[in-house]
């Protein structure tokens, strides 16, 4: 699972994750508009299984589809490859750019801060 998801990739994965498994037509169905074809997902599954994302079981003639990794990991994975193609592997160069693009809120900002003192206390 090395590989990054496509934008298309991303977008059958969160049908996936939302659903937790699902037949082809119901990964279609969980999918926003204007809906892919059925051929193009069926390609993309191909795809996510070839890059270890999502595994299947036949079940009759069709298969049924499961992410093989959570979104919360892939959630993870994709900041850790943002903070270091973006941010010199900074998370405080990110918050900084959000700072500056007036993207988070003073409030949110005391939220952080209180977050990470609460956490330092926990530490043994």
């Amino acid at each position: 699972m090395s590989k990054q998801l496509t934008k298309a990739e991303e977008q059958v994965m969160q049908s996936l994750w939302k659903s937790g498994k699902g037949f082809l037509k119901d990964i279609i169905e969980g999918m926003p508009e204007p809906k892919p074809h059925s051929n193009t997902v069926a390609t993309i599954l191909k795809i996510l299984i070839e890059k270890g994302y999502v595994d299947f079981e036949l079940q009759g003639r069709n298969n049924l589809y499961r992410p093989k990794i959570n979104k919360a990991d892939y959630g993870k994975k994709s900041i850790s490859q943002l903070l270091k193609g973006y941010f010199e592997g900074s998370p405080a160069k990110l918050v900084s750019q959000f700072v500056n693009d007036k993207k988070i809120s003073q409030q949110e900002l005391e939220a952080l801060l209180e977050q990470i003192k609460s956490s330092k206390n926990q530490e043994p």
